[in-house]
């Protein structure tokens, strides 16, 4: 299962550098240049502190691509 991000659109539109996203989370820009592309997907508490600055939900940010996968939501 697969995590999509918009975390690079949503920099881009509010004028931010990785390097603005590292500091305010502790991480380093290569990390969030890794998550941007995909090539690394995020801890829940890196999600989260994204998320915190950003002021925006996870969810609005990562989503599961689940089409490819055995997954399924819990019947209600």
């Amino acid at each position: 299962m697969a995590i999509n991000n918009t975390l690079k659109d949503i920099r881009t539109e509010r004028n931010l550098i990785q390097e603005d996203l590292a500091e305010a989370t502790g991480s380093c820009s290569r990390t969030i240049g890794r998550i941007e592309r995909g090539e690394r997907n995020p801890s829940l508490e890196m999600a989260i502190r994204l998320a915190h600055y950003l002021n925006m939900s996870v969810e609005e940010i990562f989503t599961l691509d689940d089409n490819n996968s055995s997954y399924q939501k819990a019947e209600e």
